[in-house]
C-alpha cells in the first residue's frame, strides 16, 4: 500500500494576490524567543509527561540522590533493568519544584515533543501546536523563569537527541542513558554510574514487597531471600518479576530459587556468552520465562505468551493500547491460540495479566492508554525466537501499527507514539519493512510516519526523512519502482509545503514523466502527480500552466475514477480554486458550489475536505462582493473546524484569517484587527514566525492597520514582512511580490510617492516577467502604477 499525496488547494488569502495553496507546516530553523511567559494565570505546580509508576517496594537510594542534588545536569548511566529510570521516578514525585516535565529521549523528535506538550500544559501555546517552534518557546521560559523546576530526560539513546536542546535556567536536568562512554560527559555535568541493587536493598525489596502479603504466602515464603536476590544478581528488573511470580503463585522464595536454577540450566544453551553484553540478559531470559508461565495460567488462558512476543518488538518507550487491540493482533493471537476469535476485551485482560505480572506496564489512564515493556525483557524474549520469527512477527507489528494510525491525527502523544514505533520495527528488522507478505514494495508505515511528521509542523524533520526514504527505496526497489515513485512525490510536497518551489517543481516534473511512463497516463498516482504539479504551478502563479493542468486532470479522474471519487472532487475544488487565482468569478463560483454539495453528499458535512470547499466558496463570494453569503459561510466553517480539528490546526487558522479578511472587505475594520492579530499570534505560536502563512497573515493585518489609517504601524510591518519574504521565498515568489505592492500602496497612502512610484515600477516589471502579461496580478500593477504617476501629477 502505497501513500501519494494528493494535494488539495487552500490557504490565507493575500490582498490581491493569489492565495499560496497546499498543507502548511513549520519550516527552517526558528528565532529563539526570550521573556516567553504563560497567556493565562497557571495553578503552579505543574507537571507534564508520563513517567512510569514508581515499583512497588521501591528501594531509596538516598546515596545517588545525593550526588544529583543542586542545579548541575546530572546522567544516570548504567545498564538495562538497573533502575535508572526509577531513581528518576523517585526524584521526580519527590521533588517539590513548581514545574516538573517528563520526556522520552529515545529520539530527537519525541524530545520536542516533550517540550511542546510541556508548552501547551503552561499554555505558552495551545494542543496541536508545531513542536520545534513550541520547544523554543519552552527553552526559553526555562531560561527566563525564577520559578524551581526539575526536567527529567528518559533512556536518551543518542546524545545528538538532545543537542542545542539542553536546558537552561533554574532549574535541575536528570538524564537516564544507558550509554556509558564519554559522549554526555563535559558542560559541567555530574555522571553517575547506576549499578544494581546492594545485597541489602535487594533483600529489602523482597521482604517489603512479600511481607504485606504474608497471609496469603507460605510461612516460610522469605526464607532464602537473600540467596534468591543473588542469584538474580540483585537486579531490580528480575527481583520484580520473581516478586510478582512468588505473590501469584503463592510460593516461597526457596521454590523460586529452584524454579530459576531448572530454566537456567534449560535456557543456557540458547545465548552464547557473547550474547551478555551487559550480564543481565540470561537472569532476565529466566525471569522473564517463569512469569509468563505464570501469566498463561491466568484469564484469559494462553494468551498472555504470544501478546509478550508481540509487544517485544515495539518500542520499550511506549506503544498505544490500540496497537494490541487492532484487527491485525486479534487475528495474530487467535491463530496462536487456536481460537476462532479473539476480542477486544480479551485481549485488554491479557495486557493486565501482563501488567499483574511485572512483563509489561500498561496504563489505562494514560491518553492515550500506554503499554510499556522494558527493554531487557524485550530482548530476552526475542532471543528465544529465529529470525524468521521475529521477520514474522514485524510484519503483523507493522499491520497493526497501521490500522491503528487515524487518518486524521489531532492528538501529538499519539502520533509521536506512532512515529517511534516504526523507528524502533524498522530497526529491528529492516528488511521487513521492504515487501511485506508479497515482497513488492514499502510498507505503509514508511510513508505514513513521514506525513505524521508533515501533520505535525515538522517540516524540516519531514524533508529529510523522505530524501532519506528516496534513496532507500531506489536502493531496494529500483528507480522505477511505484513506491521509489511515491517516495519522490511526497518528497515534492515537503518542499511545497515549505514554499520551496524551486525544488519541489522540478521533481514534481520528473516524478510525473517517470510515472506516465512506468505507470501509464491514466494510472491513480499518476493523476495525483499531475494534480500536485498544477498545485505547485499555481503557487508559483504560473496559472498558464496550472489552468489546463487541472482540466487535463479532472477530466480524466472524472473518466477513470468516477464523478464522485474523493480524488474527482479534489480535483474539481482545486480547479475551482484556480479559476477563482485568474479571476474568472464566473467559472469559479459554481464550481465550487458543486463539490460542496457533491462532498457534503459524499464525505459527509464534517469530513475536512468538504470543510476546505466550504471556506473556498466562502472566499469565492468574499472575492465577488458577495459579503451576505460570504460571512455567514465562512463563520460557519470556522466554527466547525474548531470543532472537528481543533483551534490550532492549520486549516483552522486559515479559515480565521479569511473571516477577519472578510470583516475587513465589509468595512468593519473593529472585528477585522483584533481577528487578524490573534491569527498572526497564533500562526506564529503553531507554525514558526516564517512560514509562508504567517507572512501572508502578517501582511494582512498590515493591511488592514492602513486601512484604519494607522500608517505608522501598517509601513513598519509590510517592511518587516517584505524583508521576510524575500529571505524566505525569495524576491521573485508571487508572495514576495504581493507584498512589495502592497508596502508601496503603503507609502502611497502616507503621501511618499517618492517611495511608492518606484516600487510600483519594479512590481510591475517583476510581475510581467515571472507571472506573465496578462495575470491578474500583473494587471493590478499595472493600474497601481497608473494611479501613482497620477496622484504625483504626471498624467502622460
Amino acid at each position: 500500500m502505497t501513500d501519494t499525496f494528493d494535494s488539495g488547494t487552500e490557504g490565507p488569502p493575500s490582498h490581491r494576490v493569489t492565495v499560496n495553496g497546499g498543507t502548511v507546516g513549520a519550516i527552517g530553523d526558528h528565532a529563539h524567543i526570550e521573556n516567553v511567559t504563560p497567556r493565562r494565570l497557571v495553578a503552579w505546580p505543574v507537571s507534564t509527561g508520563s513517567p512510569p509508576p514508581l515499583a512497588s517496594a521501591f528501594q531509596p537510594r538516598t546515596y545517588i540522590e545525593d550526588r544529583m542534588r543542586g542545579s548541575l545536569p546530572t546522567v544516570l548511566r548504567g545498564g538495562g533493568g538497573t533502575g535508572k529510570s526509577q531513581v528518576a521516578v523517585r526524584v521526580y514525585a519527590s521533588s517539590t519544584a513548581d514545574l516538573r516535565v517528563w520526556v522520552s529521549g529515545e529520539s530527537r523528535v519525541s524530545v520536542i515533543t516533550g517540550y511542546a506538550d510541556a508548552a501547551v500544559q503552561l499554555d505558552l501555546a495551545d494542543a496541536d501546536s508545531g513542536p520545534e517552534n513550541l520547544a523554543r518557546r519552552f527553552l526559553s521560559f526555562l531560561a527566563g523563569t525564577d520559578r524551581p523546576w526539575l526536567m527529567v530526560v528518559d533512556d536518551l539513546t543518542d546524545p545528538a537527541n538532545i543537542v542545542d536542546l539542553w536546558p537552561s535556567g533554574a532549574g535541575q536536568v536528570v538524564v537516564t542513558t544507558r550509554r556509558r562512554d564519554a559522549a554526555l560527559s563535559g558542560g559541567g555535568r555530574i555522571i553517575v554510574d547506576v549499578d544494581a541493587y546492594s545485597p541489602e536493598e535487594a533483600h529489602s525489596y523482597l521482604r517489603e514487597r512479600l511481607s504485606p502479603l504474608a497471609d496469603e504466602l507460605p510461612d516460610d515464603a522469605l526464607e532464602q531471600a537473600g540467596q534468591l536476590a543473588q542469584d538474580l544478581g540483585y537486579l531490580p528488573l528480575a527481583l520484580s518479576q520473581a516478586a510478582a511470580v512468588v505473590i501469584d503463585q503463592a510460593v516461597s522464595c526457596t521454590e523460586y530459587r529452584e524454579w530459576f536454577a531448572d530454566r537456567t540450566r534449560k535456557l543456557n544453551e540458547l545465548f552464547p556468552t557473547d550474547a551478555n553484553a551487559d550480564g543481565y540478559a540470561k537472569t532476565i531470559a529466566t525471569t522473564w520465562v517463569l512469569a509468563i508461565d505464570t501469566a498463561d495460567q491466568l484469564e484469559p488462558l494462553r494468551l498472555s505468551r504470544p501478546l509478550a512476543t508481540l509487544a517485544a518488538c515495539f518500542d520499550p518507550a511506549g506503544t498505544p493500547e490500540a496497537v494490541y487491540t487492532s484487527e491485525p493482533a486479534l487475528q495474530y493471537l487467535a491463530a496462536e491460540t487456536g481460537q476462532e476469535l479473539v476480542s477486544i476485551a480479551t485481549a485488554r485482560k491479557a495486557l493486565r495479566a501482563l501488567n499483574r505480572l511485572s512483563l509489561v506496564t500498561h496504563d489505562a489512564r494514560q491518553e492515550p492508554p500506554t503499554v510499556r515493556m522494558h527493554n531487557l525483557t524485550g530482548r530476552a524474549i526475542l532471543q528465544t525466537h529465529t529470525n524468521e520469527d521475529i521477520t514474522r512477527l514485524v510484519h503483523i507489528a507493522i499491520a497493526a501499527l497501521d490500522q491503528a494510525w487515524p487518518q486524521i491525527e489531532n492528538n501529538p502523544a499519539l502520533s509521536e507514539l506512532l512515529r517511534g514505533n516504526t523507528a524502533v520495527l524498522r530497526q529491528l528488522d529492516p528488511d521487513a519493512m521492504w515487501g511485506g507478505k508479497d515482497n513488492d514494495g514499502v510498507a505503509s508505515v514508511l510513508f505514513r510516519s513521514g506525513r505524521s511528521l508533515l501533520s505535525a509542523g515538522l517540516v524540516a524533520p519531514a524533508m529529510a526523512y523522505f530524501r532519506d526514504l528516496v534513496d532507500e527505496c531506489a536502493d531496494h526497489l529500483g528507480t522505477d519502482h511505484p513506491d521509489t515513485l511515491t517516495s519522490r512525490n511526497n518528497l515534492a510536497y515537503a518542499y511545497r509545503s515549505a514554499g520551496n518551489l524551486q525544488r519541489a517543481i522540478p521533481l514534481y516534473q520528473r516524478t510525473l514523466a517517470d510515472r506516465e511512463r512506468v505507470l501509464g497516463a491514466d494510472h491513480p498516482d499518476t493523476l495525483s502527480s499531475r494534480n500536485n504539479l498544477a498545485g505547485a504551478y499555481e503557487s508559483a502563479g504560473d496559472l498558464k500552466r496550472a489552468l489546463p493542468l487541472y482540466e487535463q486532470t479532472l477530466t480524466d479522474r472524472e473518466r477513470v475514477l468516477g464523478a464522485d471519487h474523493p480524488d474527482t472532487l479534489n480535483s474539481r475544488n482545486n480547479l475551482a480554486y484556480a479559476y477563482r487565482s485568474a479571476g474568472d468569478l464566473r467559472r469559479a463560483i459554481p464550481l465550487h458550489e458543486q463539490t460542496v454539495a457533491a462532498r457534503e453528499r459524499v464525505l459527509g458535512a464534517d469530513h475536512p475536505d468538504t470543510l476546505t470547499s466550504r471556506n473556498n466558496l466562502g472566499y469565492a463570494y468574499r472575492l465577488a462582493g458577495d459579503l451576505e453569503r460570504a460571512i455567514p459561510l465562512q463563520e460557519q466553517t470556522l466554527k466547525d473546524r474548531e470543532r472537528v480539528l481543533g483551534a490550532d490546526h492549520p486549516a483552522t487558522l486559515t479559515s480565521r484569517n479569511n473571516l477577519a479578511h472578510a470583516y475587513e472587505s465589509a468595512g468593519d475594520l473593529q472585528r477585522a484587527i483584533p481577528l487578524y492579530e490573534q491569527t498572526v499570534a497564533d500562526l506564529e505560536r503553531v507554525l514558526g514566525a516564517d512560514h509562508p502563512n504567517t507572512l501572508t497573515s502578517r501582511n494582512n493585518l498590515a493591511h488592514a492597520y492602513a486601512s484604519a489609517g494607522d500608517l505608522s504601524r501598517a509601513i513598519a510591518l509590510q517592511e518587516h514582512t517584505l524583508a521576510d519574504l524575500e529571505r524566505v521565498l525569495g524576491s521573485d515568489h508571487p508572495s514576495t511580490l504581493t507584498s512589495r505592492s502592497n508596502l508601496a500602496g503603503a507609502y502611497q497612502s502616507a503621501g511618499d510617492l517618492s517611495r511608492a512610484v518606484p516600487l510600483y515600477e519594479q512590481t510591475l516589471t517583476d510581475r510581467e516577467r515571472v507571472l506573465g502579461t496578462d495575470h491578474p496580478d500583473t494587471l493590478t500593477s499595472r493600474n497601481n502604477v497608473a494611479t501613482a504617476h497620477s496622484a504625483a501629477g504626471d498624467r502622460t
